[in-house]
């Protein structure tokens, strides 16, 4: 592959957010400093003239407290470093590592150390371990979700992005600016375990101040770092589109920001449950087939909208709004290469293997010798299923005389039903979780009932709606709406007799010969 010869022009607005960088860190040390030293220095002066009594006193005594939970909390910490996922090698991964040395090449920086698969809709690059960024190496994330949604042009301009931020520096000042951050965090957690002692109106109204100024510094803090972190963003976007082309990065900026909120849902809905009972399916696969989705891919352009709609940033932003982003990268020019729009995933060899890697990483308690691989066409049939009968003959009592009908009922009386909701082995639920079990139960009683009369359900991870002939129920969706009082339960009557279901008993089981998958 050859790398793309780009032509970078700089930036000095650059350089001097990054003396500004290099400014609040200093100015926050200095102002933290100064106060600990005021809060000592004042009432021990008032001391010394001669203005001694039991409440200067206690002031001194006090300011002495809070000048060594200044200084304590501002003692650089030792970066302790956690692999966020599965390393990724470059003799694992050829393809992939050749897109990562021709971006690298294009601007002319070193790769980072490491490379590291993510369970999450996003890619970082960051300079980790050490003591305030000295004796760091550098280290990249790459999340699954991005290389099963993206082609492999959006892909690279996303990484493009981010070792953008290497060009400019950006992660050799992080390290300073977050340390900095976090030490004024723990400024406020180590001053607040005074406050029961600050009951003497005098040591109150000192504990006032010192919270208060503290509270004036951070926000001042966190508005210009996090303004000159929106900068940042820019010019990595603009640095993406000369290797990538604009296009490329502007499409793949709008499927992180729609799709981003997709994957905790399909993480929490198709793919728990499944690791639960012992079986893994195809993560990105099974992910870019969820989002596709019609009802989801609703959703995700809603979303999508909804971020091109934010007018301006907020002071507290890292990163620009989306709008602005689009706007900046459509401004420049478009560049002559081929688009390659096979699927990003297809950089990784053997992907089942690494997502188990993946799933070993994120899930240690989980054994991953007894996880068993199952196709998504599967799924339903051999374990969704299974589990639901089970679940219904065990809690069968319970749901005796419950029919589709008279759901809202059993909706209005879900605390007593998830009182009778076992505790599973070494877990004590709460009792929310013992009424999202119960309401679970419903649900899935639901879906059994409807299976045991024709309606048929399609293979996940599809979302669960059930169909006969152009009728289609959503038992989960059935059940969740009743909760919220979206569907009144005179609607509900009325829908279940147009549809005939009214009579259907939720605690039947179907029959063992059912086949729950459509193939239409």
């Amino acid at each position: 592959m050859t790398s793309v010869k780009i032509t970078i022009r700089p930036r000095r607005s650059m350089a001097v957010f990054a003396i500004l960088s290099i400014v609040m860190v200093v100015l926050s040390y200095v102002v933290l400093l100064t106060l600990a030293a005021g809060c000592v220095c004042l009432p021990y002066l008032a001391l010394d003239s001669g203005h001694a009594n039991f409440q200067v006193l206690a002031l001194l005594l006090f300011g002495i407290a809070i000048a060594g939970a200044l200084l304590w909390s501002m003692v650089p910490r030792l970066d302790k470093f956690e692999a966020p996922g599965p390393l990724l090698e470059r003799g694992a991964h050829p393809r992939l590592f050749a897109e990562l040395d021709d971006i690298a090449n294009s601007l002319d920086e070193n790769l980072p150390h490491e490379v590291y698969l993510i369970g999450d809709m996003n890619a970082f690059v960051a300079d980790r371990g050490g003591i305030m960024g000295f004796g760091s190496r550098r280290i990249m994330g790459l999340g699954l979700p991005l290389l099963a949604l993206l082609n492999i042009s959006e892909f690279r301009a996303v990484l493009a992005h981010e070792f953008a931020h290497y060009y400019g520096g950006d992660t050799r000042l992080g390290p300073w600016v977050y340390k900095t951050r976090m030490a004024i965090i723990r400024v406020f957690q180590s001053v607040g375990t005074l406050d029961a002692l600050a009951r003497l109106g005098i040591l109150r109204i000192a504990y006032l101040f010192v919270t208060t100024l503290l509270k004036w510094y951070f926000k001042f803090f966190m508005t210009i770092t996090n303004l000159i972190s929106r900068r940042q963003e820019f010019r990595a976007d603009e640095l993406a589109c000369l290797v990538a082309g604009p296009q490329p990065l502007i499409a793949g900026l709008r499927t992180i920001n729609g799709a981003g909120p997709a994957w905790p849902a399909y993480w929490q809905t198709e793919i728990a449950p499944l690791l639960e009972s012992g079986t893994i399916p195809g993560l990105g696969d099974g992910f870019a087939q969820f989002v596709a989705r019609p009802a989801i891919a609703v959703q995700v352009t809603a979303i999508m909208n909804s971020a091109l709609l934010k007018p301006k940033s907020h002071p507290y932003d890292t990163h620009p709004p989306l709008r602005e982003r689009i706007a900046a990268a459509e401004k420049l020019p478009a560049l002559a290469r081929t688009p390659e729009t096979q699927p990003a995933s297809t950089l990784l060899e053997n992907p089942r293997e690494t997502e188990l890697n993946l799933v070993r990483t994120l899930f240690p308690v989980l054994s991953s010798d007894t996880l068993t691989f199952i196709p998504w066409d599967r799924v339903v049939n051999d374990v969704r299923l299974p589990n639901w009968k089970k679940a219904v003959a065990t809690y069968a009592n319970l749901l005796q005389g419950i029919t589709a009908e008279s759901l809202p009922q059993a909706v209005a009386k879900l605390a007593e039903l998830g009182a009778q909701i076992r505790d599973p082995k070494g877990t004590l639920l709460t009792r929310g979780q013992r009424t999202e079990r119960a309401a679970e139960l419903l649900a899935i009683s639901f879906a059994l009932a409807l299976l045991n009369h024709g309606w048929q359900m399609s293979a996940p991870p599809e979302v669960m709606d059930l169909q006969r002939g152009d009728a289609r129920l959503n038992p989960f969706v059935v059940v969740r709406e009743i909760m919220s009082g979206k569907t009144r339960a005179e609607d509900w009557v009325q829908r279940c007799r147009t549809l005939g279901i009214s009579e259907y008993s939720l605690a039947a089981q179907p029959p063992e010969a059912l086949r729950a998958v459509s193939n239409t």
